[in-house]
């Protein structure tokens, strides 16, 4: 089970507000304006971490209702047999009860009532994309109601005694089922049939491990303290079936010894009780365990200086990356400001390590931060841009939303420069085209380019300058320039291994032009064919073969340059020796160039 998604809804600064989550996340922002709410947020959800009254946005207006809500949207297989309801031990799946939402994601939401001046315990509640024919969601009714319903309806199940099945023949005989695509079941109420779903999944749930900022210099440093329960935590995670098991076994105990008591109880009075059913609610396993750590001479680790400590938290997560995981449990790291207290070269050790933790597909690392060099080592699509809208709402902007120029501000840098370096293009196909390169296996074993920042420079004439001035030149960014040979003969200004040049006018040409004619359902002339590679495509395509997109020329060129970069096109495209030799060649001299 993976977190995919967030929502808060009137929790301290958020009033409504959704964001993505991968697997790796750095939210940046401003001082004191969310980042670590979201952190906290996330801690509630997962650990019933306490939240009181001042938790709740305090600019919701009089007449609308006081509540908080943090909903997370999970990652899960469709189609895995699972028992949601309460009175039998039959095996169903969250696609067939229609209890995904829109996205295909398992949405649960945490609702806390504040309408008393207090925050109530949390009711929770699906939001799934689920018929809305039925007073009551199926899944919440008893087999009598079920029963009552197929029978006044016509309606006949292959097995009238199963819930599931009724459930089935009523949402398979059913004309015409509409759907809400944010349709609320309630998990939490005792008036249904159905078990209390977030208590179901959350032994499913990803471990949830913050790590904070603050330091509370105390014998019990907390810092100190998440650290162990961290250890414990990941120990514990391998061990999560054999603990489940043994539950299982303790429950069926339990419940054989009640049934005998039933027994001898009705020896004394058949009233007083017909069934004697036990609430058992056991600790999770890693909340038995706690230690401490001792250094040299029997000192507490824990009265080391901060920085030590944060090099402890360090070593865990190198030591975490290393091991080989046997749980099938997924777990999320939370952590404030990696950076405190620590050198330089230690801030790129863990960036470096947490980025490497975040490639498992079980584990997934959300961070805080204000240091413009740890921004730079993530791509843009890592980021969360927290800031506020106006004085009592904040906003998050993610991938194409972030607004370079407010995040310029905030941290005096722009964050989607990767410290692994920068390959100028002349324009936004060129970025395309090699991207598309970066999927075949051959070339992305050579180098990653997602791991490299792409900038445009919007004309061949722009890339000249650039690389005639080297902007650049006195920070740490190391900078390659990628250029079409277009129609001239000259060599490039400066004959340096920071320049790659095309050996064809431009990266269409590298297009093979039966791709082309199939999809403008156009047909080149055979000089045309003959000289491929030299030929200014679009142009032809638009002037010559009239294939017009807009009434603008020039637009319609553009249009054909960004068509032959879609997925469409490049899904039928076999190159030939000569172009796979040649992208091989621009790839190793990428990879030479920024490993020296």
């Amino acid at each position: 089970m993976k977190l995919c998604k967030v929502k808060l809804v009137n929790f301290r600064g958020y009033k409504n507000a959704t964001f993505n989550i991968t697997n790796l996340n750095v939210i940046i922002g401003k001082n004191d304006v969310g980042k670590s709410t979201i952190i906290d947020a996330l801690d509630i959800y997962f650990n019933d971490a306490p939240i009181d009254i001042n938790d709740l946005n305090v600019h919701i207006p009089a007449q609308e209702p006081k509540f908080i809500e943090i909903s997370c949207c999970f990652e899960v297989d469709p189609r895995e047999p699972i028992t949601l309801d309460s009175s039998e031990n039959t095996a169903t799946c969250l696609e067939n009860e229609y209890l995904l939402n829109k996205d295909g994601l398992l949405e649960i939401s945490k609702i806390y009532d504040c309408s008393n001046g207090k925050v109530s315990k949390a009711n929770t509640r699906i939001i799934a994309k689920h018929p809305n024919n039925f007073e009551t969601p199926l899944i919440a009714l008893k087999i009598t109601d079920l029963k009552r319903m197929a029978r006044d309806s016509g309606i006949n199940s292959t097995n009238d005694s199963i819930k599931k099945e009724i459930r089935k023949a009523i949402f398979e005989q059913t004309a015409n089922l509409t759907f809400d695509d944010e349709f609320a079941i309630e998990t939490s109420t005792k008036d249904t049939d159905i078990i209390e779903l977030f208590k179901k999944f959350k032994d499913d749930f990803p471990s949830y491990m913050p790590f904070r900022a603050d330091r509370t210099n105390t014998d019990k440093d907390k810092e100190v303290n998440d650290t162990t329960k961290a250890i414990t935590k990941t120990v514990v995670a391998g061990m999560e079936t054999e603990f489940q098991e043994m539950k299982n076994k303790i429950n069926e105990k339990i419940q054989e010894l009640a049934s005998k008591t039933l027994e001898k109880l009705k020896t004394f009075d058949e009233n007083i009780a017909n069934t004697l059913k036990p609430d058992i609610d056991s600790k999770a396993l890693d909340s038995l365990f706690s230690f401490t750590f001792s250094c040299d001479d029997g000192i507490s680790f824990n009265k080391r200086g901060s920085g030590v400590k944060r090099l402890m938290l360090l070593s865990f997560f190198l030591a975490d990356a290393e091991r080989k995981n046997t749980s099938n449990k997924g777990v999320i790291y939370a952590i404030e400001e990696p950076e405190t207290s620590q050198h330089p070269d230690f801030q790129i050790m863990l960036m470096d390590t947490l980025k490497q933790l975040s490639t498992a597909n079980d584990r997934q690392i959300l961070l805080t931060t204000h240091t413009p060099e740890i921004v730079k080592m993530v791509n843009k699509e890592n980021l969360i841009f927290v800031q506020k809208a106006d004085d009592k709402s904040v906003i998050v902007q993610q991938n194409d939303a972030i607004e370079l120029k407010k995040v310029a501000d905030t941290l005096g840098i722009l964050p989607f420069v990767s410290y692994k370096g920068v390959i100028f293009v002349e324009g936004t196909t060129d970025i395309k085209f090699l991207k598309n390169l970066n999927n075949l296996p051959t070339l992305k074993a050579i180098v990653d380019l997602t791991q490299f920042t792409f900038i445009p420079l919007h004309g061949s004439g722009n890339v000249d300058t650039w690389i005639k001035e080297n902007y650049l030149k006195d920070s740490n960014v190391k900078c390659l320039y990628f250029k079409d040979r277009d129609d001239d003969t000259a060599p490039t200004i400066i004959q340096d291994n920071n320049v790659i040049k095309t050996s064809k006018r431009e990266i269409e040409n590298y297009i093979p032009f039966t791709v082309v004619e199939n999809r403008f359902d156009i047909q080149f002339t055979d000089a045309e064919k003959q000289d491929w590679d030299n030929i200014d495509v679009a142009s032809v395509a638009v002037n010559d073969h009239a294939v017009h997109l807009n009434s603008d020329n020039k637009q319609s060129e553009n249009i054909v340059k960004n068509i032959l970069q879609s997925k469409e096109v490049w899904d039928n495209i076999t190159f030939a020796e000569a172009d796979l030799s040649e992208f091989q060649n621009w790839f190793n001299r990428m990879k030479t160039f920024f490993d020296n």
